[in-house]
């Protein structure tokens, strides 16, 4: 087989000697190394194992496998030679190889099974696509016969009065596949710590996420019969009409494990296929981190603790959901708590269980609504307040006033960046004056994955991330996980905050006071020391904490963040001429080519591309493109055909 890399030109006998050492020393097949560098491709691969074995070539995506060959062989032994079993004939099973030159695996397969093997080959994506398919699906039947019993979970329905010392669930949905398999998810769901459980299905199967580090990742596939009864299971947990299919339901219960009570909450959804069902795991097992766990600058921790030390005002903090914001309230809350202190809360739903707190649900269709259960509040004598949510211009208002009278609240608003939230608050109708008098800070944060310690290794990401990143230092070394046991082979191991905070400095009170833009605030905001997410980001890339694409994945790039400053490496806004940090000119660049540019050129001389698209503007000729401008911008660049 190795003269034919040879006789089809596409290696040269030294060549094959050289990839054969490289595929020994990394315990890797000939064909696995040639084909991960681009030297063969599969389908040539499967053709000439056909040709030279005189084998059948099988379109393994367009045949029935048999689900009866399939549990002949186990999952890990298919998955070790590559191949999958797809048809039984008389005392013989037909399997697809990806290297039926490999005699030791048809060997293997053949004293495993006690019956002779009829190999064929199968393009490698193909087999290894078929593997997933069809052995998750006996996997997922076979996990569920075995996990019967889980002594460590228990799950009680949404009762208005929960007993947490039963032992049994409600005798309606007591079917045993199904219930097994319900047991078998929520039980994975709490052991890797995921905070979100997505049941879809699909034409022919359902798909078991779980979202664990912000990410989807698959838990296993289950036969389409058993979504009828795994949705009404659920819907009855959660106290749901499971007789209603056509409109989205909301509900929620309690599981135990370990010793510790969880609240699930409960949504669905109607489908093409059925209805897909998302479980949201609320609150921690690992309770609530300390300020110092969370990722936040030194320099940025003593504006945090200054602020949330403070006797009255208002802290907000920003991102989108899932972006860590309960979290971080929860840890100032816990910084600030002591016996003096009387905290309240109002939240929808509750996540955390704080000690010393009171901690109130609200529940609007008994009226107890955010704005109506903080006037209660204000009531009941309290010293910090935690409101879960600004939604509408009455909690606002409310959350104002209380801040203005000798009271801290702490509160969540739903927008981009810490800027976007003072014009946010403005749009709810607060006056100015009420912002930069009340409002102490405001923290914009989001999530990013950490690279695993246990198989971290250095790498080069691709040019066009780095350049989206802005990254001015070519020589620097990256870090990323390569994926191993630890991190179930995605790389990453847990998350970190990252953080941009804007003070009510002299500066960014005058622009709110003046309702300024968003960029004038910004430009006050970075006279001010403002870092933003971006910048927080990269300098959490610089200390090898997580990779370009991960920032990529979870930070919004701003226009006016899309440049930065080539001497200080700052960011830069859309229409300054110099940089507000060290007062360096910058630097012009076309998006088309990323050649430089001066700033009278309306069109990039370089790439002759009108309109002349310059790093952080469009700007768009309003007359005809004037060929004598290009002509003189090209004789100045050098670049006159």
């Amino acid at each position: 087989m190795r003269m034919s890399l040879v006789r089809a030109g596409i290696l040269t006998p030294k060549e094959v000697e050289e990839y054969s050492d490289l595929a020994r020393k990394g315990k890797k097949s000939l064909w696995d190394v040639l084909l991960k560098e681009g030297k063969i491709t599969e389908s040539w691969l499967a053709d000439t194992f056909s040709q030279r074995l005189r084998i059948p070539l099988l379109a393994v995506n367009t045949f029935n496998i048999d689900p009866d060959a399939v549990h002949r062989i186990p999952e890990s032994l298919a998955r070790l030679h590559q191949c999958i079993p797809y048809a039984l004939e008389g005392r013989s099973i037909k399997v697809a190889f990806v290297d039926p030159s490999n005699l030791g695996s048809v060997q293997a397969i053949e004293f495993f099974t006690g019956t002779k093997v009829l190999p064929a080959v199968g393009l490698r994506s193909q087999v290894l696509e078929a593997i997933e398919k069809n052995y998750s699906h006996a996997q997922a039947v076979d996990i569920i016969d075995q996990v019967s019993d889980q002594p460590d979970l228990q799950i009680f329905a949404a009762t208005e009065d929960v007993d947490l010392d039963e032992t049994s669930s409600l005798k309606a949905a007591e079917i045993p596949p199904i219930i097994k398999l319900v047991n078998l998810v929520i039980t994975e769901a709490l052991r890797v710590h995921a905070s979100d459980i997505h049941i879809e299905p699909t034409e022919h199967d359902i798909r078991i996420r779980l979202r664990v580090d912000g990410v989807l990742r698959d838990f296993l596939q289950a036969p389409a019969w058993l979504h009828a009864g795994l949705s009404s299971r659920l819907k009855i947990l959660g106290k749901l009409d499971i007789t209603e299919k056509r409109v989205p339901q909301d509900g929620r219960f309690k599981v135990r494990f370990q010793q510790r009570v969880t609240d699930m909450r409960l949504s669905t959804l109607p489908t093409q296929f059925g209805e897909k069902v998302v479980m949201r795991v609320l609150g921690s097992d690992e309770g609530i981190p300390k300020l110092e766990m969370l990722g936040i600058p030194r320099e940025d921790m003593a504006t945090v603790l200054e602020s949330v030390r403070q006797p009255q005002g208002m802290i907000v903090v920003t991102g989108p959901t899932g972006s860590g914001k309960t979290t971080t309230l929860y840890s100032l809350l816990n910084y600030n708590r002591s016996r003096e202190v009387n905290i309240v809360t109002v939240e929808d739903p509750i996540e955390y269980q704080l000690e010393g707190a009171n901690q109130v649900q609200i529940n609007p269709k008994a009226g107890l609504t955010f704005a109506a259960s903080l006037r209660s509040i204000l009531r009941q004598d309290p010293d910090t307040i935690l409101v879960g949510e600004i939604r509408d211009r009455e909690t606002v208002e409310t959350a104002f006033h209380a801040a203005m009278t000798g009271h801290l609240v702490l509160t969540t608003l739903h927008t981009n960046n810490s800027i976007a939230t003072v014009l946010r608050l403005l749009d709810l109708g607060v006056d100015p004056f009420v912002i930069t008098s009340s409002l102490m800070l405001v923290v914009a944060q989001r999530l990013v994955r950490v690279v695993c310690d246990n198989c971290r290794e250095a790498y080069t990401p691709p040019q066009r991330l780095l350049d989206r990143l802005a990254w001015d230092d070519p020589g620097f070394t990256f870090s990323h996980g390569r994926g191993c046991q630890t991190c179930h082979g995605v790389g990453f191991k847990g998350r970190i905050g990252i953080y941009e905070m804007l003070r009510m400095t002299p500066p960014v009170r005058e622009a709110i006071n003046e309702r300024a833009s968003e960029i004038n605030i910004r430009k006050a905001a970075a006279q001010s020391g403002l870092v933003t997410l971006l910048q927080a980001a990269r300098e959490k890339v610089r200390q090898g904490v997580t990779t370009p694409e991960e920032v990529i994945r979870s930070v919004q790039l701003m226009e006016e963040e899309s440049a930065s400053c080539p001497r200080c490496g700052r960011g830069l806004s859309a229409d300054t001429g110099k940089c507000l940090h060290c007062e360096s000119a910058r630097t012009l660049r076309c998006l088309t080519c990323g050649q430089a540019l001066e700033s009278e050129w309306l069109v990039c001389p370089h790439c002759s591309t009108p309109p002349a698209r310059v790093e952080g503007r469009s700007t768009t000729p309003a007359l005809p493109l004037d060929m004598r401008q290009l002509k003189l911008a090209q004789k100045k660049a050098g670049t006159v055909q």
